[in-house]
């Protein structure tokens, strides 16, 4: 019976998927009905689509999930019937069912975090959820003021117009801009985008001693700007360049690696940053073309430096380049396809229209210029292929709809309970002022929440944490949230559970830490990154008055994360011994010193031992040339 179900769940989810991305689509254009009947509808999709995307892939527990998916539907439907009745006279006095209803939400929405995630976000809403009613036993200042059950009740899951729970602005985030934009990314891959990213990684490739590794940080860099999710483009991306870097002699382990660094840092590279920039800007109201405007240098730093890493790694195993020339022609061919949606993104953003209007047209653009592309034989479509894509990319923006509603639950329960005023409080008494452990708190609050879960759910939990704490130490609200951010995306490299290493490990065939800890080696630069936010504000164009602090701090950053590279490599024109490596690891940290207390002196020292350094290779690598048999 459960094999039948399957295979007709493998017809209707496709069906469903469909109806749900017309409906985003019609609703920008539209007001089909009021804001909360439209988010209600939205969650409501999305625990469809999430519901049947577990039954399809699994049989244990499939009756559970079918009686979730029964639950759901249920609340769903109750909730757009009375909406009017609930708003008007019961989000005072709420009727016994409403409370039923309220409750069975919160359990389906923990449940389906559960089994879509593991158990990172049950504990944690279970934790906030049970602080918000038993907090009234705790000592000062812990102690939340006693309120009754039935309203905590409406307070997290029924709309009562307050914009809170379930049904509050977090979700509303997703609603409205970030189901689209995660969507934009599955339609450019369905129609033919994904051929254009490849064929670029694979032109600059062919110019390269690291070939195929460089198709992959090309490819999934851009690739990973669209998709929104680390898991989904290391599967599209490196399904292609991982059996490549293994024939060209990467050892397992390094290609998994080069693809999961350069899968995940594509969330970072503007214009769409995965998405996760829109919630940014709609949970801080700054206007999303500022965020990626300043998010450019970061991107380039951290592609600099994995770019330098497979260098290395190339020269120091000598891997061949096994890649075709790629055709100029074929190239320009493809181009439009990525290029003009992309364009009128920008374009829009530029002139200011809102993000559902944004939205809604690049996607318009991008379908036209893609069936127009479809003429040429070489890009025929296949429809199976095309809807598969886009039911794929429908589905993840579901789940994180869903995460979405979770943390409305969260979110409300912190702001009620009193406890987004008491945590920054804490984080200061904890850290006795200083501003660097704060930062510390805050990025190990980042790596544990983000372990295994999506980047805009990591990265919301944090921010509503940790932001207010740095805020009060006088970090501005760009820099705040940057710094959770970029944590958040990196959680997914950092172990114990660094799902994009897990993912390229098991595609490479290679073990999982030997590909988590070359992740780690490979990018680094993104551990750096949040720090060189808050210190050295010019990587986000926020540069000092003096023009030599300017230059100094740009040099020590290049130096910094250059000798760092050099040291984990350990190779430059060849290997380098443990006391070179040593030095190079040094340079690097007289650098960050610099960065961090502005002292001259390091800078200088780290300046100096890097030239020494460079001079002693140059002339160990001319005195080995000489020494082999002409």
């Amino acid at each position: 019976m459960i094999e039948k179900a399957q295979r007709a769940i493998a017809v209707i989810l496709p069906v469903i998927a469909i109806i749900m991305a017309l409906y985003q689509l019609l609703y920008t254009q539209v007001l089909l009905q009021a804001p909360d009947g439209h988010l209600i509808t939205h969650i409501g999709f999305a625990l469809v689509i999430v519901f049947l995307s577990l039954m399809s892939k699994s049989r244990k527990g499939w009756y559970l999930k079918f009686l979730l998916l029964l639950t759901s539907l249920v609340i769903t439907g109750y909730l757009t019937v009375f909406l009017n009745e609930i708003l008007l006279f019961r989000s005072a006095v709420p009727a016994f069912s409403d409370l039923v209803i309220g409750f069975l939400g919160i359990v389906v929405l923990i449940a389906t975090a559960y089994l879509a995630y593991g158990k990172t976000f049950p504990i944690i809403t279970a934790a906030s959820i049970a602080y918000l009613i038993l907090g009234r036993y705790l000592p000062p200042p812990f102690t939340v003021a006693a309120v009754p059950f039935k309203r905590i009740l409406m307070w997290l899951s029924i709309p009562t117009g307050s914009d809170e729970g379930i049904y509050g602005n977090i979700l509303g985030i997703s609603a409205y801009y970030l189901f689209l934009f995660i969507f934009f990314g599955s339609v450019l891959h369905a129609l033919g985008g994904t051929r254009f990213i490849i064929g670029i990684g694979k032109w600059v490739g062919s110019k390269l001693l690291s070939g195929p590794a460089a198709v992959a940080v090309i490819g999934s860099s851009l690739l990973g700007s669209v998709t929104g999710s680390t898991v989904a483009n290391i599967t599209i991306t490196g399904a292609f360049t991982i059996p490549l870097m293994k024939k060209a002699g990467y050892p397992p382990q390094y290609a998994g690696a080069i693809e999961a660094v350069s899968s995940n840092g594509g969330q970072l590279m503007p214009p769409i940053m995965g998405a996760t920039a829109f919630v940014m800007a709609g949970f801080t109201g700054i206007p999303y073309i500022e965020i990626a405007k300043v998010a450019i240098i970061p991107a380039l730093l951290y592609y600099f430096n994995v770019f330098m890493y497979v260098q290395l790694a190339a020269r120091k195993m000598g891997v061949l380049t096994v890649l075709e020339p790629v055709k100029g022609k074929q190239l320009l061919l493809d181009a439009p396809i990525f290029f003009i949606p992309l364009g009128v993104l920008i374009f829009l953003l530029i002139k200011g229209y809102t993000l559902p209007y944004v939205s809604f047209w690049s996607i318009m653009v991008l379908i036209v210029v893609g069936l127009l592309s479809s003429i040429r034989k070489e890009a025929r479509l296949n429809l199976k292929q095309v809807i598969s894509a886009i039911t794929n990319g429908v589905q993840s923006a579901s789940e994180i709809a869903m995460l979405c509603a979770v943390v409305g639950i969260v979110a409300t329960a912190i702001k009620v309970s009193g406890l987004g005023i008491k945590l920054p409080l804490v984080i200061e008494e904890i850290s006795h002022g200083y501003l660097l452990i704060a930062l510390f708190i805050a990025m190990i609050s980042s790596l544990l929440l983000g372990m295994g879960v999506p980047t805009t759910a990591a990265y919301l939990l944090v921010a509503i944490g940790a932001v207010p704490a740095l805020l009060t130490m006088g970090v501005s609200v760009l820099q705040a949230h940057l710094f959770c951010f970029i944590f958040a995306i990196f959680s997914h490299i950092t172990p114990p559970i660094a799902i994009g290493a897990m993912v390229a490990s098991q595609i490479a065939g290679a073990k999982y830490w030997p590909t988590a800890w070359e992740s780690i080696k490979a990018g680094f630069t993104g551990l750096l990154l949040p720090f060189l936010v808050i210190y050295a504000p010019v990587i986000i164009l926020r540069p000092e008055v003096a023009f030599t602090l300017y230059v100094s701090k740009i040099s020590a950053i290049v130096l910094a994360t250059v000798s760092l590279q050099f040291g984990l490599s350990a190779y430059l024109l060849m290997p380098l011994r443990y006391i070179e490596r040593t030095a190079f690891i040094i340079t690097s940290l007289l650098c960050m010193v610099f960065l961090f207390s502005l002292n001259y002196l390091s800078l200088f020292l780290g300046v100096a031992l890097f030239i020494g350094l460079i001079a002693f290779q140059l002339l160990k690598s001319s005195r080995t040339q000489k020494e082999l048999p002409r």
